[in-house]
């Protein structure tokens, strides 16, 4: 079981990330309250062409602000999965987010969701380490309904459409086995990332709001794989969209 250590969850941690982040000497980095974090370079490219400055966080990790309420973090450039995810994720609450998202690739369990489609989980299967260690097992990890709402009008407004349902967080993802995807295709789970349940588990224990916004990138499904999804449209064309909800999102906080 994760945590080995069992009874943990009460106790303080050696050290923080406002600690790590402010170790730098000028003390915590002034962030928006919103930030998208990436995982595809193509997107980080189309960030980029938008934004013209950016805030240093730590080692390394760099928010490229795209408003006064809205940054971006290229999580790719620091690795993938949940405890990447969940590093910068918590670097970020700790110099000043209040809502994080997370715009980036998944894997579809239903045949049915068009590849053009901006997938909003709402729930996860927790099937890796790093949300144990800030929940028990037997606690429920969601996205923040009201973003997940804000992000739905504002993807829907541009004409994306906008599929809710559970998310399956793995991080082994060459342990990804028939019997499990057959099993979660039948109970209706949309989407399978390496990072969500952790996202939110952080999110949820730093007292901020968090959500996913998931591109299909391939197909999953008992007796094939899908490798690339045939879509018109992708990332960069959600960021805007993206942006703009977590804008209203934390404006209405």
């Amino acid at each position: 079981m994760i945590p080995n250590f069992g009874d943990k969850y009460d106790a303080d941690a050696l050290f923080s990330p406002a600690d790590a982040v402010g170790a730098q000497g000028d003390g915590l980095p002034d962030v928006p309250p919103a930030v998208v974090l990436g995982y595809q370079s193509d997107l980080t490219d189309a960030v980029r062409e938008r934004s013209d400055d950016h805030v240093e966080v730590v080692r390394g990790q760099r928010v490229d602000l795209l408003s006064e309420a809205v940054g971006y973090v290229a999580v790719h450039e620091s690795g993938i999965g949940a405890p990447v995810t969940a590093i910068v994720a918590e670097n970020v609450v700790a110099a000043g987010a209040e809502a994080v998202a997370m715009l980036g690739g998944g894997a579809a369990l239903q045949p049915e969701i068009d590849p053009d489609a901006a997938v909003l989980p709402t729930d996860a299967i927790r099937d890796e380490g790093v949300s144990h260690h800030y929940l028990p097992p037997a606690e429920p990890v969601t996205a923040t309904a009201s973003l997940v709402d804000e992000l739905d009008a504002s993807l829907s407004r541009a004409g994306f459409d906008t599929p809710r349902g559970t998310t399956w967080t793995t991080s082994a993802m060459y342990r990804e086995t028939v019997p499990e995807v057959e099993r979660y295709r039948e109970e209706g789970v949309v989407t399978l990332c390496m990072e969500s349940a952790a996202l939110w588990a952080v999110a949820e224990y730093r007292d901020a709001d968090a959500a996913t916004v998931h591109e299909i990138g391939d197909y999953l499904a008992p007796d094939e794989w899908v490798p690339e999804a045939d879509a018109d449209r992708g990332l960069p064309e959600m960021l805007g969209p993206t942006v703009e909800a977590l804008a209203r999102h934390v404006d209405a906080r």
